[in-house]
């Protein structure tokens, strides 16, 4: 073959002078932008038809017999076409990259591509090192695309598929498919055609690619299986994906970890995530794939404000680790059938209990579960930021100027009512995440006047609904997920409003009555960029001396992340089955049958139960301190021995009925608290119903230092620590055990935040769940004892 030279060898090119390396280097280049040029025009697929002359080669392609002579020439003298009598011809040796699976062609206008985004990138250089999406041509991105269909037109579903145990059967069951960075959706649009029942969507960040991919399905009758969105998928995944693509893009994404948590939690139990990499690489084959990271990879993600890996610097050992810390391990190990690529299998990390770690791992112990928030860019929170302190600046004068009116003329406890009303509205306007907070406020009777909390209780179910075009598109949507929706009428009968989703009447072929939960637009992106503001905003605020060292980002983020699980309703299906479970032994207390064959990500749907009143229990309801006594009852032990805790038992989702048996709704909420969590828990509720409060000090204080006290906290400290615990229970609590959280929880903070004891932010989770459900039994009833250890024993 001859000495080599930059990847080519000295007779490809010809019989001429030895070229020293960095010329054979320009050689190479300009011998591919003719490549490129035959591929544009045409001239490369005739003359794969056969030997051919200059002159028959442009009429069959309608061009100048001229330029198509001296492209023959060129590639002649570059040695990849043969010349004889016959006329010209692909050499033998080049033939099979023309066409197929192994085509040349799209590397070639990649390269074309990049090369003419070299100024761009050379200015970005010099300011930063950054260059977005929207400054490359979109030739680039379809050439990217042209390239990973070489291989995902044939090796995705005929090897890589079925090398998956069972993953073939589920896709022609039907099931549900997703892609990271779909670009025009080629490869889903394969899928489809290959798999007719499933339904997939695609994420990507270059909207003319989705908008274009789109149009095209459209056009091929696929729009109702098949949908791109423009969206960052580690946000815009919304779970129960039987299978997740990520094909040759996660080197690409500014939050590698966070894209992977996003997967593993969108997965259906069995699913599979695909990845396709380069593998480990080097010479020519590695200097073309780190010129596209120069020249598209590093500058792209860079914009996108996450670190670039560039495309080798993903490695299958980074790959494996990264994918571990998510959740994730291989299920499998793929056909290795393209020199350029490599596939790799995963699925979710099998269960296990609470703080549980496998080898290698950190112990895990969050109650939040593996909820997880997405990284959201700095530009969007300023935005998010700024919007909101124009509409508090807004709102501010209309709701003041509003209330003196109403003052003057309608008298003080009107205005109040009227104003309290006013606000409200305003707090709904904000988005889901300022709902959910104001929820939790309505049942907080003992910190806010009446007039507050009777308008506050207007956002348990009573948040403005959906207009009817929203409804119809998240119906659409939701049937496009889950087709079988397709078999219920459901009607346009809003039976409760929430922040993050509207309930809905709906009849079953049988005549059953069924509720219809249908997530609102927009909810995942509004909840991650408002729960990622406020823990910023926290993690300032708790630098304040005022905050006594106490981790308030740490509580708020626990919090933050098991709110924006509720968008999960697969998850929150899991929920109401295990709280039906667990709360079976208590015949008063209902729990809603879920029906999974028409769940989807963005509908749950279960049995409607009737008789459920707006405006809480009959006054005169017999047997008050028995039904308030089983609630309780039943949410301590749904704390202290199930170790699974509903926290939003708000009067939206707990109802009594006329004939006394409790309805506890909407388990979207919920968390598992760690095992260690619940004893501590049981032992503290227990020792406070004995009024043992040094016991009670002890075990608080003992559980903010699980490792031992750090230096400074001696065994005195601890002592007197307990003795100031001890006197406030015997303060807050009387003979029997009654005593009242609302009251006794800030006092209790008092005193850590002095000592600086601050128990792990798992606690806060049940602590919340007993205050919330405290507030809405005496908002029913005033004046209810509460005991302080129901359900511990």
């Amino acid at each position: 073959m001859g000495e080599r030279i930059a990847g080519t060898t000295r007779h490809e090119i010809g019989d001429g002078p030895e070229l020293p390396r960095p010329m054979a280097v320009v050689a190479t280049a300009m011998v591919a932008t003719m490549l490129e040029f035959g591929s544009r025009t045409g001239l490369s697929a005739a003359l794969a038809a056969g030997p051919a002359q200059a002159a028959g080669l442009a009429r069959a392609t309608g061009g100048d017999a001229r330029l198509a002579e001296e492209w023959l020439r060129g590639l002649a003298a570059a040695g990849l076409v043969s010349h004889d009598e016959a006329g010209y011809a692909w050499s033998p040796e080049v033939r099979p990259f023309i066409g197929g699976m192994m085509d040349v062609q799209p590397g070639v206008a990649l390269f074309g591509a990049l090369t003419r985004c070299v100024p761009a990138i050379a200015e970005a250089y010099h300011t930063g090192g950054a260059l977005d999406d929207a400054s490359y041509p979109q030739e680039l991105a379809e050439a990217m695309q042209r390239m990973s269909a070489q291989w995902t037109g044939v090796i995705l579903p005929d090897i890589w598929l079925p090398a998956v145990p069972g993953l073939t059967d589920t896709l022609r069951a039907g099931g549900r498919v997703a892609e990271i960075g779909c670009a025009s959706g080629e490869t889903l649009e394969t899928l489809a055609t290959d798999f007719p029942r499933i339904t997939a969507q695609g994420f990507d960040l270059d909207e003319r690619l989705t908008s274009a991919g789109n149009a095209r399905l459209a056009a091929r009758g696929l729009t109702g299986r098949v949908s791109l969105c423009h969206l960052d998928a580690t946000t815009a995944l919304s779970g129960g994906y039987d299978l997740i693509l990520a094909l040759s893009v996660l080197h690409d994404v500014s939050d590698l970890s966070g894209m992977l948590r996003a997967a593993a939690s969108a997965l259906r139990p069995g699913g599979t995530l695909l990845v396709v990499e380069s593998p480990p690489l080097t010479g020519p084959a590695a200097a073309m794939l780190l010129a596209t990271s120069v020249l598209y990879c590093v500058p792209a993600t860079a914009a996108r404000g996450g670190r670039p890996l560039g495309t080798l610097g993903l490695t299958p050992e980074t790959l494996v680790a990264a994918a571990a810390e998510a959740g994730l391990s291989p299920v499998t190990t793929l056909p290795a059938v393209h020199p350029m690529v490599a596939a790799h299998a995963f699925g979710r990390t099998a269960e296990r209990g609470p703080g549980d770690a496998g080898p290698g791992e950190p112990a895990r112990e969050s109650a939040a579960g593996p909820d997880h928030l997405p990284r959201v860019r700095g530009l969007r929170l300023a935005g998010r930021a700024a919007r909101l302190t124009g509409r508090v600046g807004a709102a501010a004068p209309h709701v003041v100027s509003a209330w003196l009116v109403d003052r003057l003329l309608r008298g003080r406890t009107r205005a109040q009512t009227r104003g309290t009303r006013r606000l409200v509205r305003h707090v709904e306007r904000m988005g889901p995440t300022y709902v959910k907070f104001g929820q939790m406020l309505a049942s907080r009777a003992d910190l806010f006047p009446a007039h507050v909390t009777e308008q506050l209780a207007a956002l348990h179910d009573d948040v403005t609904p959906m207009g009817a075009a929203e409804f119809g598109r998240q119906l659409a949507l939701a049937t496009r997920q889950e087709p079988r929706l397709s078999r219920l009428n459901v009607t346009d009968r809003c039976v409760g409003s929430g922040s993050i989703a509207c309930v809905y009447e709906a009849i079953d072929p049988d005549g059953r009555l069924l509720a219809v939960k249908l997530q609102r637009e927009g909810v995942a992106e509004s909840m991650s960029t408002d729960l990622t503001l406020l823990t910023a905003l926290t993690r300032v605020a708790e630098k304040l001396p005022a905050a006594g060292g106490a981790p308030m980002a740490d509580l708020v983020g626990y919090m933050s992340r098991a709110l924006y699980g509720q968008i999960d309703f697969f998850r929150e299906a899991g929920h109401l089955r295990r709280l039906a479970a667990n709360l079976a032994r208590y015949e008063e207390i209902i729990v809603p049958r879920v029906h999974e064959d028409y769940t989807c990500p963005v509908a749950l749907v279960t049995d409607l139960v009737p008789g459920l009143a707006d405006d809480g229990p009959a006054a005169d309801l017999a047997g008050r301190d028995r039904v308030a006594s089983r609630v309780l009852e039943a949410v301590g032990s749904m704390i202290f021995k199930d170790g699974f805790v509903h926290c939003d038992l708000h009067p939206g989702n707990i109802y009594i009925r006329p004939d006394g048996t409790v309805v506890i709704l909407d388990a979207g909420y919920c968390v598992e608290m760690p095992g260690r969590v619940r004893d501590a828990l049981r032992d503290f509720f227990i020792n406070l119903a004995l009024r043992n409060g040094q016991r009670c000090g002890e075990i608080m204080y003992d559980s903010a230092f699980p490792s031992g006290p750090p230096a400074g906290h001696t065994p005195a400290r601890r002592r007197a620590f307990a003795r100031e615990i001890a006197g406030l229970v015997r303060a807050t609590t009387e003979p029997g055990g009654r005593f009242d959280m609302t009251d006794f929880g800030p006092r209790v903070f008092e005193h850590q935040n002095r000592y600086g004891v601050h128990p792990p932010a798992d606690f806060a989770f049940p602590l919340m769940s007993l205050m919330i459900v405290e507030g809405t039994l005496r908002r029913w009833w005033p004046g209810l004892q509460i005991p302080a250890a129901t359900g511990v024993r």
